[in-house]
């Protein structure tokens, strides 16, 4: 044991003598330092000029940095590990010594250094944030950034190098194979399978880690097992005494431990990527089969979020006229367990296949659900950090109808459906609820917020945070603007809430009044783990990014008034038309009830006058440049996309391949394609004579159905006229 000791300590020694390693502790704290500033040379727009902090320093200069230095850390083992075959002195030194022992040294003495790197890259980027922005640190976020992201990133590259040396015993061939598992981390959109750095493009200001968290743990342990695996497959057929690579297995498999070993870490690798416990496949609009002959009356929520364990505890009946239907199915959440089931008062058995529930009920016109659950939610398994629906953590509350946390009846919908109940949380918490705030109470050191409304749709969310609340009032209309204190300066400063009061004044001004006096509009900011925007009924979120950028923001214009920085103004205009957008959903899709026919949607009304907004704020430069301009593109992208415009084709493609074309082309339809269409009207009409038309089909179809052939009609268009070129 003594001599495997010194052999190590001599190994590190000889390491550093080499000064190689000096070099890459020292182009490590470049990399880390350089990438501080990573979000800004990204492609993705919304993550410009984002506040730093703890955060968003630690993460980005660790994220950044795993994906270069993997690859220089498992250049460097690779060239130690072949250093004596390359000087073709491996047959003397195996003569005196177990070869073995050799190269555990030298990766260990690597895994060394890692940890030193880790280290001092660690402390170089904590100096940059405290000694040249001034910002203060939270130790917390970089303890998890550089121990969670990024020395485990090293480890693994260390370990799948070394294993995949061993087996092929040649350098090419070694950093070939390496090299497509890097890329195809890169590449990949599945979380448990991105272990060069995370899926996820930055920590939330707003939530903390906690949303995310554990699914990042979930993903280095998953990685730890396979490249544990990929390191004693190389052992295993390391070669022996200049044997073929078969017999140098049966010499090596005689070792029972290592044999043993690698079999349990190969099968834990399997049986981690399967049982994967935190995601799920959330079923969309195209997976949908909906029961038309039993019509959904009125729903009542009873819940209690332990923000503490990130669950909930619920009871939530569901009451339905029945036409026919001897069953009812619920799309649910698999994170959520069912403790008992009830129809019209009496527990019954039910049937599950994948997320959704079969349930029995009888023929009768009144029937009555009553369903009890717990547990956690589990996200989208496709849009892990990105795109999370749902979350219960102690920071926050994000829950979407997308989620099915309130479990979803794949039924009809009736005119109103009426909607009452309440949620429990932790009273450090506030909670923005759907609807009317009837009451709150106070119950230990919880609170109950008991609300009720009546709504065309059973879209039903919550959310909860540690909110500054601002009060607006708009033509009698009012407005809550719910945003968490860290980023009371930027609001202050940029006038968000000038801007929100600003666009409902044009809203009303030129579409209508607001679809209701009974229940104020309430603007929500979220984590930016849903990135985007979200409206229901008159709740609408937008994710932390639109307030959460650096106080360079404030400089946009000069002394004189005058724009400064076009980058910044594009940027900010990018933030106000998200809110913007989702404001507008107000009108269209809640007042009026627009009735989806590809392109027509109430998205694109919504972006249209989305857009009519921020060229009256910004000017046509900006308004076109930002949205119009893109738009455009995407539109002709679309018509020349040969998948698309081959359906023969479609055929010879993967199945979710074929569906994320038909998102696409969707998505593209109604985001897109319609506001241009409307934007063609205008030109045909007038501006004067389209607006006046469109105030009338809202007063006429307010609280109502509006269907695209009613909207043509009225407006005095046809289809063919307002196509697009």
């Amino acid at each position: 044991m003594a001599n495997k000791i010194l052999l190590v300590k001599n190994e590190i020694k000889y390491m550093f003598k080499e000064k190689v390693i000096i070099l890459l502790i020292l182009a490590t704290c470049i990399i880390l330092a350089i990438g501080i500033n990573s979000l800004n040379m990204t492609n993705d727009f919304n993550l410009f000029y984002i506040k730093r902090n703890s955060s968003t320093i630690s993460f980005n200069s660790a994220k950044f940095g795993a994906t270069i230095c993997s690859l220089l850390f498992a250049l460097f083992t690779v060239l130690k590990l072949d250093k004596d075959k390359r000087k073709r002195s491996r047959t003397i030194v195996e003569s005196n010594l177990d070869y073995l022992y050799i190269i555990g040294a030298r990766i260990f003495s690597i895994i060394f250094y890692a940890v030193i790197t880790t280290i001092i890259g660690m402390i170089a980027v904590m100096a940059i944030q405290k000694l040249i922005y001034n910002i203060p640190i939270d130790i917390s976020y970089y303890l998890f950034s550089y121990l969670i992201i990024f020395f485990p990133t090293l480890l693994f590259s260390i370990l799948m190098i070394s294993g995949l040396y061993l087996l092929t015993e040649s350098l090419d061939m070694s950093v070939i194979t390496f090299g497509m598992i890097f890329i195809n981390s890169l590449e990949s959109n599945n979380y448990l399978l991105t272990w060069v750095r995370t899926n996820l493009d930055i920590v939330s200001d707003f939530a903390g880690i906690g949303p995310i968290g554990n699914t990042i743990i979930y993903n280095r342990l998953l990685w730890f097992l396979i490249s544990l695996s990929i390191f004693g497959i190389g052992l295993l057929f390391r070669r022996r005494y200049e044997s073929g690579i078969g017999s140098s297995f049966l010499i090596n498999m005689k070792s029972k431990g290592l044999l043993t070993l690698t079999i349990l870490v190969i099968l834990g690798s399997g049986f981690a990527y399967t049982k994967e416990p935190y995601t799920m496949e959330l079923m969309n609009d195209l997976d949908i089969s909906i029961d038309e002959n039993i019509c959904l009356d009125s729903i009542c929520p009873e819940i209690k979020f332990d923000s503490e364990n990130g669950e909930m505890n619920a009871h939530v009946s569901y009451s339905f006229i029945n036409n026919g239907s001897n069953t009812i199915k619920f799309d649910i959440n698999d994170g959520l367990k069912i403790n008992s089931l009830k129809v019209n008062g009496e527990e019954i058995v039910y049937q599950k296949i994948k997320n959704v529930i079969e349930v029995s009920i009888p023929d009768v016109e009144k029937v009555n659900v009553d369903i009890f659950y717990s547990g956690s939610v589990k996200c989208d398994k496709n849009g892990v950090g990105r795109g999370m629906p749902g979350y219960i953590s102690k920071e926050s509350i994000y829950l979407l109808e997308a989620s099915n946390w309130i479990f979803r009846p794949l039924v009809a919908e009736g005119d109103m459906i009426d909607i009452s109940g309440y949620y429990i949380a932790p009273d450090y918490l506030t909670m923005v609820v759907p609807g009317r705030l009837v009451d709150v109470e106070t119950i230990d050191e919880n609170k109950k917020w008991i609300f009720e409304y009546s709504s065309h749709t059973a879209d039903i969310g919550a959310f909860a945070s540690k909110y500054e609340k601002a009060q607006i009032e708009v033509d009698n209309v009012a407005v809550e603007f719910y945003y968490t204190s860290r980023h009371e300066e930027y609001v202050d400063n940029m006038k968000i809430v000038d801007h929100i009061k600003s666009m409902m004044e044009y809203y009303t001004q030129n579409i209508g009044e607001y679809y209701s006096k009974d229940y104020p509009l309430k603007i929500v900011e979220v984590s930016i783990y849903k990135r985007g925007g979200h409206s229901s009924e008159n709740v609408i979120t937008f994710a932390e990014n639109t307030i959460n950028r650096d106080n360079s923001m404030y400089s946009i214009l000069n002394k004189n008034n005058e724009i400064e920085d076009f980058r910044k103004v594009d940027i900010y205009a990018n933030d106000l038309n998200l809110i913007a957008h989702e404001v507008a959903h107000q009108w269209w899709g809640t007042g009026v009830n627009v009735i989806d026919d590809t392109p027509w949607s109430c998205e694109g009304l919504a972006n249209y006058f989305s857009y009519k907004y921020i060229q009256k704020e910004f000017g046509d430069m900006v308004s076109s440049g930002v949205f119009l301009q893109p738009w455009k593109y995407r539109v002709n992208e679309l018509k020349n996309y040969y998948y698309i415009n081959n359906d023969d084709m479609k055929e010879k493609l993967n199945e979710r391949f074929i569906r994320s074309l038909e998102m696409e082309k969707r998505q593209a339809e109604l985001y897109y394609l319609m506001p241009l269409k409307l934007l063609k009207g205008e030109e045909i009409q007038g501006g004067k004579v389209f607006l006046e038309g469109i105030q009338g089909v809202y007063r006429r179809h307010l609280l109502k159905d509006l269907t695209y052939d009613e909207f043509l009609q009225e407006m005095n268009l046809t289809r063919e006229a307002i196509d697009v070129d």
